[in-house]
């Protein structure tokens, strides 16, 4: 049980972004595929690169954005058995905030409220239902940032995440056992981020940084389970913790500018190889006694890369295509039901429009395509391997903002 719970909780995702955390978070970065680091020069520079925020313009930044997502169902030939399953469809509303200040004596200030990270995923035929019947992880990060410009070139930033965590799961393996848990957590990290851009701002490059957030969830889990010597059933109530990682991000981005359009590169090293197992520990002695084996993952470190375009058509619309390529942190030994992740292929596009001097508006969509992969997965009723492969899922978002100074 304690392994099921936990996968449950923590290892499904979103699946646009490696494993379960959520890159993009403002109508640019869904337009750039987040190629938005080193040229960000709106409201989202609070988030995306801080150190940003000391060469705009002395206004206020503020910019409301909100996400719809929709997950296709994810599908699994079941070769062993010669037969397919389903997961559901779901849609998501999500909506994020950035704010970033005019100048105070050489120092801006900015926030982001957004969601870092995320997972949903339900299955109801009986072997993925084993795992992962539903399961549901939300996180709210609130991450103020103050920025200090060195020199007219130069310029650093610091920031603080708190994130908070809600998770619930659910399994049945009737008659065997079922659970329902749920968890929350409040957890802290930081951030930073340096910037450089030449005179004539063309040439623009930045690194920023992401640290490690552990969610330390804690939580309590109801159901029942088999006692397999005897037959009988024992009923629990019981509290439980464990804990997952949001993992810490490095980006390295380089900006130009041709005329009108600018051509952004980004190289981002996620650092999932902290990632070593899962371990749930309930308070309950005899369910901790049944189900307290440390579920291992051995996730490794991964790359992406990005690349985004934008031009400015007029004075009032400016045009953005995105394109990333994603690898998976998931090794062939950690695939399951609970997170069928793949590499990844990114495509977005979008536009902002003027509406006047302080106003903008903004639409935006990208859509990540999942390439299929064929692997096992562990049947822990029977104690035997699946042979299958996954195919489709993916997703699709579809974004739009405002943009307002003052």
């Amino acid at each position: 049980m304690k392994k099921f719970l936990a996968l449950s909780i923590v290892t499904a995702s979103f699946l646009f972004a490696n494993g379960y955390k959520i890159p993009e978070q403002s109508t640019d970065a869904i337009a750039l595929s987040t190629a938005n680091i080193a040229n960000v020069n709106n409201a989202d520079a609070a988030y995306y690169n801080p150190a940003n925020m000391a060469f705009m313009k002395n206004k206020n930044f503020l910019e409301f954005h909100l996400t719809y997502i929709y997950l296709p169902p994810v599908k699994f030939n079941d070769y062993t058995h010669n037969t397919s399953y389903y997961s559901e469809s779901q849609q998501f509303l999500v909506p994020q905030l950035h704010f970033v200040s005019k100048d105070y004596n050489g120092y801006r200030f900015g926030f982001s409220i957004i969601e870092p990270a995320g997972l949903s995923k339900k299955w109801d035929d009986t072997l993925p239902a084993e795992q992962a019947k539903e399961f549901t992880l939300k996180t709210y990060e609130f991450n103020p940032s103050i920025a200090k410009l060195i020199n007219n070139n130069f310029a650093v930033a610091f920031g603080i995440r708190m994130v908070r965590s809600i998770a619930e799961a659910k399994g049945l393996y009737y008659p065997i056992y079922s659970y329902d848990l749920t968890g929350t957590s409040t957890d802290w990290g930081w951030n930073g981020a340096i910037s450089y851009q030449d005179d004539e701002r063309i040439n623009k490059f930045a690194i920023t940084y992401r640290s490690k957030v552990d969610l330390t969830l804690k939580g309590s889990a109801s159901g029942y389970f088999v006692i397999p010597s005897t037959g009988t059933i024992y009923q629990y109530n019981t509290g439980g913790k464990t804990t997952i990682p949001i993992p810490a991000t490095l980006d390295i981005a380089y900006s130009r500018k041709f005329n009108k359009t600018t051509v952004e590169l980004v190289f981002e090293r996620t650092f999932w190889g902290r990632y070593k197992e899962l371990d749930f520990n309930f308070d309950d002695p005899n369910v901790e006694a049944v189900f307290g084996q440390p579920q291992k993952k051995d996730w490794k470190n991964v790359n992406t890369y990005r690349i985004g375009i934008t031009h400015q058509c007029t004075d009032k619309l400016t045009a953005m295509l995105g394109f990333a390529y994603d690898n998976t942190p998931v090794p062939d030994s950690s695939l399951d039901f609970t997170l069928p992740d793949s590499d990844k292929c990114i495509y977005s596009a979008g536009f902002k429009y003027k509406i006047n001097k302080k106003l903008s508006f903004g639409m935006s969509g990208l859509y990540a395509y999942q390439k299929h992969r064929s692997g096992r997965v562990y049947d822990i009723i029977t104690k035997q391997y699946t042979y299958g492969e996954f195919k489709e899922g993916g997703a699709l978002l579809l974004s739009m903002g405002l943009d307002y100074n003052f």
